[in-house]
């Protein structure tokens, strides 16, 4: 790496990889935007919440599946075109979502957006840190945190505003539209890069991963910190609509501020944890949970808290999930592209698993059940991470 790559302020890495976060921003934009639209799905489609729930279940299922297995495929087609058939695959899956009318065939649409989706953020966090000086890892990690947020926060409105002027479908159309954008902006940028490395032995850095020391242990503690993030969030927007607190519009606005925090919040996490350690970071984040989850429990009727407390909520999960996959990173660094498929498919098997796990505890306990499990939960996810630190 030259002398002057290795001195390059963050804002000149993340001003080379900009189109890297257009793509990046695709997957959250359709997941949390999704969230916001279950309670119409059940209503639309003539079926349970639960069963309208599976809209998100079943589209990430596949995402698991395809991150998992994004080592392998970068290995055999390249980065850039791993990345650019993700996209691709991701916004034919939501142009079939604009047509159907059955609801098993909405939910087959969903899974073909997942598998898409799933090839994105893995290949694209080891691009972006390979394409950083080594100290600099979480900072690169922080700008795809950032775009990650970004999707993120901007899901929920979105989707909102299609939905009570357009119709839900609309918002599928729009994600497959930019989808196509986001993948012309990255062929274009990144054709310069390696394409493929062949067909020897593909399979072998996914084994070596899944066996490497604290592998696994920290990908469990990444699993557990975005089940509890994405059932907050979820559940939340539940509420407020089952409640009517909210539509649909306003819901998806309040659930948003956790994004709209984490794209200020996410690059400072990625420089705290360089500067003060991934530890540290991480217990400073699961403190700004906690808090956050006290308050809306305290007043879950309260429309006025939900701002500033879903803002804490975006500090907390800005400063665990990017310095959690900063750490993955850091600990193999020849086995990178297997390890990030490994840990981002294990992360996102926790949002697959959220309308599973937390329904029934909603639909018992409400809100304030949710919010009890999702801080237990936290606990546990630092207990796992501390005793990754140990394995390796």
């Amino acid at each position: 790496m030259s002398e002057v790559k290795a001195a390059e302020s963050a804002f000149q890495i993340y001003r080379r990889l900009f189109p890297l976060y257009l793509g990046i921003i695709m997957g959250p934009l359709n997941t949390t935007g999704t969230f916001n639209l279950i309670p119409l799905f059940s209503n639309d489609f003539d079926v349970s919440l639960s069963i309208a729930g599976l809209a998100i279940t079943l589209y990430m299922v596949p995402v698991v599946i395809s991150q998992v297995l994004s080592g392998i495929i970068a290995e055999i087609l390249g980065q850039t075109r791993t990345l650019v058939l993700g996209l691709l695959v991701f916004s034919v899956g939501c142009l079939v979502a604009t047509v159907v009318t059955d609801y098993p065939l909405f939910l087959t649409a969903r899974a073909v957006q997942g598998f898409g989706t799933g090839l994105i953020l893995p290949v694209g966090m080891v691009m972006a840190t390979e394409n950083a000086p080594p100290h600099r890892a979480a900072t690169a990690i922080g700008g795809i945190q950032a775009a990650f947020t970004m999707g993120t926060a901007i899901g929920p409105g979105v989707s909102g505003l299609f939905a009570e002027h357009l119709g839900w479908s609309g918002f599928f159309f729009f994600c497959a539209a930019a989808g196509l954008l986001a993948a012309l902006a990255n062929g274009v940028a990144y054709s310069k890069l390696p394409r493929a490395r062949g067909l020897q032995g593909p399979f072998r850095p996914l084994g070596q991963a899944i066996t490497a020391p604290g592998v696994l242990t920290v990908s469990f503690a990444g699993f557990l910190f975005f089940l509890a993030n994405s059932g907050v969030i979820l559940f939340i927007a539940v509420w407020l609509q089952k409640s009517d607190m909210t539509g649909p519009a306003a819901a998806g606005l309040l659930i948003s501020i956790p994004g709209v925090v984490g794209i200020v919040a996410s690059p400072l996490a990625g420089v705290l944890g360089d500067r003060w350690g991934i530890l540290r970071a991480v217990a400073i984040g699961a403190a700004f949970a906690l808090v956050a989850r006290v308050g809306i429990w305290g007043s879950p009727g309260v429309l006025l808290v939900y701002p500033l407390l879903l803002s804490l909520v975006g500090v907390g999960n800005s400063l665990l999930i990017t310095n959690v996959d900063a750490y993955s990173l850091s600990l193999w660094p020849g086995l990178r592209r297997a390890v990030a498929g490994v840990v981002i498919g294990t992360r996102f098997l926790g949002l697959a698993l959220t309308p599973v796990l937390l329904t029934p505890v909603y639909e018992v306990f409400s809100i304030r059940g949710v919010l009890i499990a999702t801080s237990i939960v936290i606990i546990l996810g630092l207990l796992m991470l501390r005793l990754a630190r140990r394995k390796v």
